[in-house]
């Protein structure tokens, strides 16, 4: 029996329990036993980010398979990396995979962790380099964080188009190829939920309504109608009442309507009674037209006296 194997001989004969006479010996795995771990959650992860726990068992040192081959650990035990990765199906170092398979950020404690004996840590960078204490049972718990894409520093490490499968590997620290300590836990992450849009709504467009424009009828020309009436009276005749009714709507049609009475000098007569006379026949006009519906705000009244001989006549003139 070789030295090393003396040694763990001695090592689990010294921890065995004496139970009701039988000895039992402690479940230690022996050199060269295939290393296995355990995770706490291993599907429906957060994609965005999580933290797992895994519990290692069979990480024993088997001399000069498992020493390291490069600083700062070489030539003594190398200790096991524990990292959450996204390797190819062909990843493992003892099989000669390349480095580039398996794609890991050794760097980000938070990843990665380096499980070497209590009294190598400080040697390999202390905690802040993922350097945890590795039980000399070959056991270990330890904590990773995961997610689908992101490093814990915001770098973009993994994605859908990399090569491989997500999960906890485990792999012999220290550059040396140790198929025991390889095993592969797969990882799946959930599916995103992505919210569906709240549609914006349409808004509802009022057509516009062009304004209604009315045109209000208009006298196409001008008229005029004489009237007279007995001298010295200011009674309308029956003729003038019919014209006035005759033409009602061509009155209202009309802007203006202008009544011009006249009344003649009469000897001994003052012309203030003429011009008086003159005053009245217009409002007899104006009173005929405001009976057939024109405005009376549209009348426009006049006075004329004439020369003594001349025989008055009034004039109602429509203006369109």
């Amino acid at each position: 029996m070789n030295k090393q194997l003396k040694a763990f001989a001695v090592s689990a004969i010294s921890g065995a329990l004496i139970i009701g006479g039988v000895t039992t010996l402690p479940a230690i795995a022996a050199p060269g036993d295939q290393a296995v771990i355990t995770v706490s959650k291993s599907a429906g992860l957060n994609p965005a980010g999580e933290t797992i726990t895994i519990t290692g068992t069979g990480f024993v040192s088997n001399g000069s398979l498992t020493n390291a081959t490069r600083p700062p650990l070489a030539p003594g035990f190398g200790g096991v990396y524990v990292s959450f990765g996204k390797f190819q199906d062909f990843w493992r170092p003892s099989a000669s995979a390349p480095s580039a398979n398996r794609l890991l950020t050794f760097a980000d404690a938070t990843r990665t962790k380096w499980l070497v004996p209590a009294a190598n840590v400080a040697q390999i960078g202390g905690e802040a380099a993922g350097g945890v204490a590795l039980a000399p049972d070959g056991t270990f718990t330890v904590t990773l964080n995961v997610s689908k894409a992101l490093s814990a520093s915001g770098t973009l490490i993994f994605d859908e188009s990399t090569l491989g499968n997500y999960g906890i590997y485990t792999q012999t620290g220290g550059g040396a190829r140790y198929a025991p300590f390889e095993t592969f836990t797969p990882l799946t992450f959930a599916v995103p939920v992505v919210a569906t849009p709240t549609p914006t709504p349409t808004p509802t467009v009022t057509p516009t309504t062009a304004p209604v424009v009315t045109v209000k009828p208009k006298l196409k020309k001008a008229f005029t109608m004489n009237s007279k009436f007995d001298s010295g009276t200011s009674k309308t005749s029956s003729s003038a009442q019919t014209n006035i009714k005759k033409r009602s709507k061509d009155y209202r049609l009309a802007t203006t309507v202008t009544i011009t009475a006249e009344a003649g000098e009469l000897a001994g007569v003052s012309h203030d009674a003429v011009t008086n006379l003159a005053k009245m026949r217009a409002n007899s006009i104006k009173k005929l037209l405001v009976a057939q519906g024109i405005s009376s705000n549209k009348i426009v009244i006049k006075t004329k006296v004439t020369n003594s001989g001349t025989k008055p006549i009034t004039k109602v003139v429509a203006t369109p």
